[in-house]
């Protein structure tokens, strides 16, 4: 007996973002990322173990945007003003859009001491922000590492609408060390299976879908996660797990024991991350 092909519609990558971020919110007592970015504890954590060459990886990615002096910048999720305060002192009006109150925190600590008067931040999340609140429309728009939208499709297109030069996306073209840990762990903690993280290849397939023909390129830098200590790591990621017995804490300390890498004074944590920068010209699409 023939078996009739199955006629059911291959899913759209906005549906496959959907449906992975759908499974995230599905997992029993696991925080969202507005949870995490809303903890000042958490924040310290990811900051501190940032290699020591992450001001160059800054410095990079800003030479590859091309974005002229003097432009109108939109940052969305622009965290402690990583691009926001560079761009600001070449003379760039830069609107931030920042939901997480310990990053614009940090932001504004940063504008007071270094005395910018460029900046504007919007304290919303991006699906919220309405398009009275950003004015014209910008010469280039930034999302960088804050691509946790549900409807990427949806975010995408407004970036798009809201510029009328350069849209510039950085995400995970490998993925991230901690979902690998979160894979790893989360079934041994608590059962069931973690989802992955959507990597860039997917936003660039989105884009596709679009209609929008955007250019991508691999980054040539690798992101390693550092520890000074074992407890460090044991630490960060007892917060992420969602530890909440000692048996759940000392599975998390087994497990960087037999992973951690010895590294000079400290440790390393997986091969590393990759990532993409993804851009394209409003105007050309």
């Amino acid at each position: 007996m023939n078996t009739p092909p199955d006629s059911t519609p291959a899913l759209t990558f906005r549906e496959k973002w959907r449906a992975l971020k759908l499974a995230h919110c599905a997992i029993p007592n696991y925080g969202s990322s507005r949870q995490f970015w809303g903890s000042k504890k958490k924040i310290d954590s990811v900051y501190a173990k940032r290699d020591t060459g992450h001001e160059g990886i800054t410095e990079a990615r800003l030479a590859a945007m091309q974005i002229p002096d003097g432009s109108r910048v939109l940052d969305i999720g622009a965290g402690p003003g990583t691009y926001a305060i560079p761009l600001s002192k070449r003379g760039c009006n830069v609107t931030v859009v920042e939901p997480s109150p310990v990053m614009r925190e940090m932001l504004e600590a940063r504008i007071k001491k270094e005395r910018i008067k460029n900046i504007t931040v919007i304290p919303k999340r991006w699906e919220d922000v309405v398009p009275a609140e950003l004015g014209a429309p910008f010469d280039a728009v930034i999302a960088s590492f804050s691509l946790t939208m549900m409807d990427m499709e949806e975010a995408l297109g407004r970036m798009h609408a809201c510029s009328k030069g350069t849209v510039h996306l950085y995400w995970f073209l490998t993925s991230p060390t901690w979902a690998k840990v979160n894979a790893d762990l989360w079934p041994l903690l608590h059962g069931g299976c973690f989802p992955g993280e959507p990597t860039a290849d997917w936003l660039w397939q989105i884009l596709y879908e679009m209609g929008i023909h955007a250019a991508i390129q691999p980054e040539s830098q690798v992101s390693f996660s550092r520890y000074a200590t074992v407890d460090e790591a044991v630490e960060e990621f007892r917060q992420r797990l969602n530890c909440t017995t000692p048996a759940h804490e000392e599975t998390v300390r087994n497990y960087f024991h037999s992973v951690l890498r010895q590294d000079g004074d400290g440790f390393i944590l997986g091969c590393g991350t990759r990532s993409a920068h993804i851009w394209w010209k409003t105007t050309d699409q």
